[in-house]
C-alpha cells in the first residue's frame, strides 16, 4: 500500500541523501522517459486541472475581439485562458495519477519548482469567475505558493515535511492518485512539477507535463481589475461594472 497524505508549502523537495543516475525526461505524453521502448519508462504520470467553483486572472485586459466573443457566446473560455497566460486564483487543484511500470519503485519527493525567487504581484488585468464541478481525490497534498520556497506539507496549516519521513511506493501496475492544491494569497507565481524516485538503488526523475498542454500558475486575488466577467454553468460570460472581486474573496479578505 502507498504511504500517503501530504501537503504543499516550499520550493524543491530534497532527495533524501540518494545518489545515482537520472533517467530522462519525460516527453509531452506524461510518461517518464522522453525516447526508447516503452519498458523504459519507470513510470506513467498524468496531471489534470480539477474544475472547481472559483476565479481564473489574466494579467491583461482583454482587447481582442475573438477573445470577448468566446466569453459572451459561450467559446471555448479554457482556449482563452491559454492564450492570455491565465492563473488560478487563490487555489489550483491539480490531480496527480501514478501509474507503475514494469518494477516497484519508490517515489522519494516531488519537487515544486517556482520560475521566480519571488511571488510577483497578483495578476490584475481581467478575472473570470465561474460554478463548476469536481470530484474528491484519495490523497490530497496542499502547497504555500507564496512562501520563497514551497515544500509538501503533512497539513494544510502545518509546518512538518511530508517527505521527511515518508515516501510513496509504486508496485508494477500500480496507480496511485494524489490531488494537489496550490495557494496564494498575496501574490502570483508561475512553478513546475519534478518527481524524484528510486528504482534499483539508482535514482532518477521526470518531469510532470501541466494539464492540456497549459501550464501549472496560481495568483492571489487583486484589489481590483481592468474588467471582471461573471459566468455561468452553461460556460457563458457577462462583464459586471464593478471592477473589484467582491463576491468571490474569502472572508478575511472582504470588500
Amino acid at each position: 500500500m502507498p504511504v500517503i497524505g501530504a501537503v504543499l508549502t516550499a520550493l524543491a523537495l530534497k532527495v533524501l541523501g540518494l545518489s545515482g543516475e537520472s533517467e530522462p525526461s519525460p516527453a509531452s505524453t506524461g510518461t517518464g522517459a522522453s525516447s526508447g521502448s516503452p519498458s523504459a519508462a519507470p513510470f506513467a504520470v498524468t496531471a489534470r486541472q480539477e474544475n472547481e467553483e472559483g476565479c481564473t486572472a489574466l494579467p491583461r485586459e482583454l482587447t481582442s475581439p475573438n477573445d470577448r466573443a468566446e466569453l459572451v457566446a459561450g467559446g471555448d473560455a479554457e482556449a482563452v485562458v491559454q492564450r492570455n497566460h491565465g492563473a488560478r486564483v487563490g487555489e489550483l487543484h491539480v490531480g496527480l495519477t501514478l501509474e507503475g511500470g514494469a518494477s516497484s519503485l519508490t517515489v522519494t519527493s516531488i519537487d515544486i519548482e517556482p520560475t521566480s525567487p519571488r511571488a510577483a504581484a497578483p495578476l490584475a488585468g481581467t478575472l473570470l469567475c465561474e460554478p463548476s464541478g469536481g470530484g474528491e481525490s484519495k490523497i490530497q497534498l496542499y502547497a504555500d505558493m507564496d512562501s520563497p520556497e514551497p515544500v509538501f506539507r503533512t497539513g494544510k496549516h502545518s509546518t512538518q515535511r511530508y517527505f521527511r519521513d515518508k515516501v510513496i511506493t509504486l508496485a508494477p501496475g500500480e496507480q496511485v492518485n494524489l490531488s494537489a492544491t496550490f495557494l496564494a494569497e498575496r501574490g502570483s507565481r508561475e512553478f513546475g512539477l519534478l518527481i524524484r524516485y528510486v528504482r534499483d538503488g539508482k535514482e532518477g526523475t521526470v518531469r510532470v507535463p501541466a494539464p492540456r498542454g497549459g501550464r501549472y500558475a496560481v495568483t492571489g486575488f487583486a484589489p481590483r481589475y481592468g474588467a471582471v466577467y461573471s459566468g455561468s454553468s452553461g460556460g457563458v460570460y457577462r462583464r459586471l461594472e464593478d471592477p473589484r472581486p467582491c463576491p468571490w474573496l474569502p472572508a478575511a479578505q472582504a470588500c
